[in-house]
């Protein structure tokens, strides 16, 4: 298997556990790690999180839902090494939260778009798409 998607598979384990052991995601992110996630529901603006900021994310996200799944629906390889999923997220609430409410699901379709420097993921774009509440 193709040692990028590797690291793919290891980095979705690790979000879908809620992880926030920076230990676990030196193995797959970048020291310069860049995340941009595209306007959305949840988040009006874009937003740019570093290395720390995407674990502060996760923590943030560990306290407002439980069950996190994610379900890949397609992954495509690009001759210069970047891959693009594309997926369905989804958890489920545990306090009432921007529409949502305790115990509903909230349900993202997502494309994922990762670059790669030095075998770990270096730049990573969001564009999720969430359910309506």
């Amino acid at each position: 298997m193709d040692k990028h998607l590797d690291v793919l598979n290891t980095y979705y384990r690790l979000v879908e556990a809620f992880n926030s052991d920076p230990t676990a995601y030196r193995e797959v992110l970048h020291p310069e790690v860049e995340q941009i996630e595209y306007p959305n529901l949840i988040h009006k603006t874009i937003q740019h999180r570093s290395f720390d900021d995407i674990l502060d994310n996760l923590r943030a996200g560990r306290e407002l839902l439980r069950d996190p799944e994610f379900i890949v629906h397609s992954t495509h390889v690009v001759a210069d090494g970047t891959i693009i999923v594309e997926g369905r997220w989804q958890g489920t609430v545990t306090t009432d939260i921007h529409g949502w409410v305790r115990g509903q699901v909230m349900s993202s379709e997502l494309c994922l778009v990762f670059e790669f420097k030095d075998g770990k993921i270096y730049r990573q774009r969001r564009y999720p798409c969430y359910n309506q509440v």
